[in-house]
């Protein structure tokens, strides 16, 4: 039986919360949050940690959950099935002056954006820029049930 995937994610801001921190591919087809999968017994803070540390050596400052994503997709034939529990953080612009290369895939970089900038290509998940934007202080529930076919 095939069981949904656990992962955790950052809404990284910059200091002065004009820009936000995330992965794309080197032609910035998409944009998607930083984060990874949870290991059995890691809390979600502590995985976003150690995504960070391994991917890129650096080290966020993580703060509380800001949404709950539970995603149910299909891409090309296959079902992803995946919760992923979001949490707003920061670290210092001056980490990142330009980019930063993947450690273990090359393909992948981690850039600062903002919010008019994350409009124009897609954002990963679908519907975190407006959680992003609203200025709430809740939690969120972000359900995507989709099909890429």
């Amino acid at each position: 039986m095939n069981r949904p995937k656990l992962r955790a994610e950052g809404i990284i801001f910059n200091d002065d919360k004009t820009k936000i921190l995330v992965q794309c591919d080197l032609e910035e087809s998409f944009y998607r949050l930083p984060g990874g999968s949870i290991e059995f017994g890691e809390t979600s803070v502590s995985a976003i940690n150690r995504e960070f540390l391994e991917e890129f050596e650096l080290v966020p400052n993580i703060s509380e959950l800001a949404c709950v994503n539970e995603s149910i997709i299909k891409v090309n034939g296959k079902q992803i099935h995946q919760c992923t529990l979001i949490h707003w953080g920061s670290i210092t612009e001056e980490k990142i002056i330009d980019q930063l290369i993947h450690k273990e895939h090359p393909e992948i970089k981690l850039i600062w954006r903002t919010n008019e900038q994350l409009q124009l290509k897609p954002l990963y998940p679908e519907g975190i820029l407006d959680i992003i934007v609203s200025d709430k202080n809740d939690i969120s529930h972000l359900l995507i049930e989709k099909s890429y076919d």
